[in-house]
């Protein structure tokens, strides 16, 4: 099933979205979504990134969540170019973890 072009939103406008639900003035350049997560490199931050459950993230969706679940260091994160490996250990561990807590 191919997607509708109203199902399909810029880095732009779930910045803008993502931005409205913190209350941070959110830049394009400050977030990358990778399976179920949204990355947030704060730009006061250096030291890591905060990882946003965001299944499916859609400008509209309504599946953003307001606050982090967790964290993980800019070089296990999407910031980091070519570094398909260790994001992928990253949101693994992200997912493993989420799972648990709905579990409960």
């Amino acid at each position: 099933m191919s997607k509708t072009y109203s199902s399909r939103h810029t880095k732009k406008d779930i910045a803008l979205c993502f931005g409205e639900r913190t209350g941070y003035f959110v830049e394009p350049k400050e977030i990358r979504v990778k399976g179920n997560w949204l990355f947030y490199k704060r730009p006061d931050y250096d030291d890591y990134i905060e990882c946003y459950q965001a299944k499916h993230a859609r400008y509209d969706s309504g599946v953003l969540c307001m606050e982090p679940w967790d964290h993980c260091n800019i070089e296990d994160s999407p910031f980091v170019p070519n570094n398909n490996d260790k994001v992928s250990k990253t949101l693994e561990r992200l997912d493993k973890s989420y799972q648990r807590h709905e579990e409960k």
